[in-house]
């Protein structure tokens, strides 16, 4: 019997405002969107796809005009809230640096909101905003939990003063964090925030790796841009083993926003085809490497017109089980 796949997807859909060094200002929507539509493009009609997230009011037409397209995205898990959606404004200075301002507030997702999906085949966490949930229902989640468990760190690295302006800080407990789930996904930037050094070098990657593996995760992906990433787990004999990856752009890069939500995605979706680490993460590589291509989040609609039939990792249709993607045969491991 085919198996259809159930995938639910944590975070937060964002309204931006995009303040450049040269005077433009361009309105947008973003966060948890870029996983969604990516994901829906990415992966066949034999998936369901579970955004959970709470919606303030003021955002639900958008959200249901946005996800219309796709039936396979359904709404179970989204709330519709009283009150304004996190706004988020990026002002850009002449040399690039960027300060993030949000604005408004959603309530916490609950486990109760969650519980519903704990049988999904995978259960991805978005810190969009950093504050979507309590450590505590993560740690529940962890525990009852029957699917692949995956994390993208991202604004769990940030902090937020007084004026609501977003700054870089150690997340407190952090370790406790990368125990909730099998899979971490991070920038180098904040490995190395986590780290306390550069992770410039295969030394430092290394002990970072450690500190984070033996937090709980199975696997850890550091992206690293025009670099591609790396996807670090231990072996048999507990060595750290650092497998790299090369980048994938299909032309000239233009736009890095949601490179990081379509690179899980992509490794998400390609191992729970196959099985296999290094098959999802070149084909992870492959999905960040097109939407660096293309701009903001209408460009995401795009993604499958240049991912080619061999690019796809597929299931046997009879047994429903891992298939070979583009002649690596998948390995005999189920977990990441």
């Amino acid at each position: 019997m085919n198996h259809k796949l159930r995938i639910a997807l944590l975070g937060t859909i964002n309204r931006d405002t995009i303040h450049t060094a040269d005077g433009v200002t361009t309105e947008s929507y973003g966060g948890l969107l870029y996983s969604i539509l990516a994901l829906a493009e990415i992966a066949s009609s034999q998936v369901a796809i579970y955004p959970i997230c709470n919606v303030g009011a003021d955002m639900e037409a958008v959200v249901r005009k946005k996800l219309a397209p796709y039936p396979h995205v359904k709404f179970d898990g989204i709330r519709f809230v009283s009150g304004k959606n996190p706004h988020c404004f990026l002002d850009y200075d002449a040399n690039g640096r960027k300060r993030e301002t949000l604005h408004n507030d959603v309530p916490k997702i609950s486990f109760s909101q969650i519980k519903p999906f704990l049988d999904c085949d995978a259960i991805c966490f978005n810190f969009i905003t950093g504050m979507e949930l309590a450590l505590e229902t993560a740690q529940r989640v962890r525990r009852f939990a029957t699917g692949l468990l995956l994390m993208d760190v991202h604004s769990l690295t940030l902090g937020m003063d007084e004026k609501r302006r977003r700054f870089w800080r150690v997340p407190p407990q952090w370790e406790k964090w990368m125990g909730c789930v099998d899979v971490v996904q991070m920038n180098e930037q904040e490995g190395a925030l986590l780290a306390g050094e550069t992770l410039h070098g295969k030394n430092a990657t290394r002990r970072f790796a450690k500190q984070v593996l033996c937090a709980g995760p199975s696997v850890l992906m550091i992206t690293r841009s025009n670099r591609g990433s790396e996807t670090i787990f231990q072996n048999d004999r507990s060595d750290i083993v650092i497998d790299p990856f090369d980048p994938a752009p299909i032309s000239e890069p233009c736009d890095e926003t949601g490179c990081g939500d379509t690179f899980l995605m992509g490794y998400t979706w390609a191992f729970l085809q196959t099985g296999n680490r290094a098959v999802a993460s070149r084909f992870a590589n492959r999905v960040a490497g097109i939407n660096v291509c293309l701009r903001g989040i209408e460009g995401i609609a795009k993604i499958n017109q240049f991912l080619n039939p061999e690019d796809l990792p597929v299931r046997d249709i009879q047994t429903g089980q891992p298939a070979v993607l583009n002649g690596i045969l998948p390995g005999p491991e189920r977990r990441a």
